[in-house]
């Protein structure tokens, strides 16, 4: 059985290609990092302290987390940097107890028993010790050039921070290694993120807040920490004169130069700006970045489960999925994919024109409510005119609404309940402000930016720039779309890439429902 939580004790990082490759039949969830040098009283011979100043530690740390991005992705890797900014006596005071301590040398049971009672904090009363015998081993840790040996009292750094990933921890290391007194991190608010690839599925900020402050206070305790909210790209930096260094990435090294032309303007000390490399994205696929970036992990949630299927009481069989967005956000592309794997669908907009017809169930009410000016010459109700009368007007539109969704609801339980097959999909624009998600299983929702919303309505509906928009405006946003989720898609791109998206979740389905067990 793998351990939650494991701590590595390395003696020399020249094995750290091997020592992750074999660590993951050991560990599942968290795996601590620990250089052996940084230790006083270390166990027996090691290797020699050569890691004992900001530049060497940096290229250290560096390779672990490049190579941490290729072989133990699943897992999330935290390099220790206790005892290596101080020589007092060190515990190891993890925030996760540790279920198992892996070392990469063979040493005598009395020294294990040592170092795990005298060095280590936090471990489980039931862990487990394993040896990963490595020999001599190649180097495999890349290097940061031109660096200095320089530590501030204040240093600082700004970003998104979504999804917590290995060149975030590297940028937060660094900064930890180069401060003296204080770390602050400025996190953008949701203002600043509407540029970035799929931002509505960025974290929030408070959550984004609390995962850097669980990593440096579970990394190193002994700094001040000022994770702040910022609403602009400069933050403190611009403010604040005890901060005297900044770190960036090699992309916004800009960004670093012009907070100094604003600090000069301002009269305040200019910031020794500290760039850190990229670390390379192994396996990049389809639309992704070639570097490691949050941007990667987003497209990687396109067609997964985002949130748990919440329980309802209602049929196994067939399976309901509830396909839902904003108008011109590609459902149908998402809906001709599913039809290929011969899920049948249920068009709720047909549905609805079916309703207000001569012989549908709402015509009647829909004239008596807005009028015989909505009849075409043939005494049906032109959708056109109904459109411009509603969408103009929220409260003409509530009270179409109030006739045509619970008759439709009626309606799309019956066509369910009537259906022979494992699996059927309703595709409803409006399927969870209607209610209708209460009748299916999941809800799947299909993404686009509003700028591209508004240029396909232009281009399939002929409407104008404002008409475009006052339809997107009598709708949900993307954001309240996806907190009804359970799977996104973002058909943004070439077919091929939402079909992709399509069969990820259609196989990812199969998982969740196995189709024997639908009768269960």
């Amino acid at each position: 059985m793998l351990a939650k939580t494991g701590l590595l004790v390395v003696s020399n990082p020249k094995h750290i290609n091997r020592l992750l490759t074999d660590v993951q039949k050991s560990v599942k969830n968290t795996l601590y990092i620990q250089l052996l040098s940084a230790l006083n009283e270390p166990l027996g011979s090691f290797h020699p302290n050569i890691f004992n100043s900001p530049p060497k530690l940096s290229r250290t740390i560096f390779g672990i987390y490049s190579q941490a991005s290729v072989l133990c992705y699943s897992l999330d890797v935290r390099v220790l940097l206790t005892g290596l900014k101080s020589s007092a006596p060190v515990h190891i005071k993890t925030l996760q107890p540790i279920d198992i301590v892996i070392f990469d040398k063979k040493y005598g049971t009395n020294e294990i028993d040592r170092f795990i009672s005298n060095k280590i904090g936090n471990i489980s009363t039931e862990h487990n010790v394993v040896t990963i015998d490595c020999g001599e081993g190649d180097e495999v840790l890349a290097e940061i050039d031109n660096l200095d040996n320089q530590v501030y009292k204040h240093v600082c750094l700004g970003g998104t921070f979504d999804r917590l990933h290995v060149a975030h921890k590297l940028l937060l290391s660094h900064s930890i290694l180069r401060a003296s007194e204080k770390v602050t991190v400025g996190v953008t608010e949701e203002n600043m993120i509407h540029s970035k690839v799929l931002w509505e599925l960025i974290e929030d900020v408070e959550a984004r807040i609390k995962n850097i402050q669980g990593f440096v206070v579970d990394i190193f305790p002994d700094l001040i920490y000022n994770i702040c909210k910022i609403a602009d790209p400069c933050g403190p930096a611009i403010v604040d004169p005890s901060i005297e260094a900044i770190i960036v990435s090699e992309e916004t090294m800009r960004g670093g130069e012009k907070i100094n032309e604003i600090r000069k303007e301002k009269g305040l000390g200019e910031l020794k700006i500290i760039p850190i490399p990229f670390i390379d994205e192994p396996n990049p696929q389809g639309r992704e970045e070639t570097k490691v970036s949050s941007s990667n992990l987003r497209l990687r949630l396109l067609g997964t489960l985002l949130k748990p299927v919440e329980k309802k009481n209602i049929p196994n069989k067939p399976y309901v999925i509830g396909l839902t967005g904003g108008i011109a956000s590609g459902k149908s592309g998402i809906i001709s994919h599913l039809q290929n794997l011969r899920v049948p669908t249920i068009d709720c907009d047909k549905l609805g024109h079916q309703m207000y017809r001569k012989d549908g169930p709402c015509y009647n009410k829909v004239v008596d409510l807005f009028g015989q000016k909505l009849l075409d010459d043939k005494a049906e109700i032109d959708r056109k005119i109904l459109g411009n009368l509603v969408f103009k007007n929220p409260d003409e539109l509530k009270k179409l609404t109030n006739i045509l969704w619970p008759a439709m609801g009626k309606e799309i339980r019956k066509m369910v309940s009537n259906m022979d097959t494992d699996v059927v999909c309703v595709e409803a624009a409006v399927l969870c402000q209607a209610g209708w998600d209460q009748f299916c299983h999941e809800v799947w929702v299909t993404l686009i930016p509003p700028t591209e919303a508004i240029n396909r309505l232009k281009t399939r509906n002929n409407l104008s720039e404002d008409q475009a928009k006052e339809r997107l405006a009598a709708q949900q946003s993307n954001s309240e779309y996806i907190s009804k989720a359970n799977v996104v898609f973002c058909p943004l791109w070439e077919i091929e890439y939402t079909k992709l998206q399509v069969y990820k979740a259609w196989a990812l389905l199969q998982k969740r429902i196995p189709l024997k067990t639908l009768d269960e």
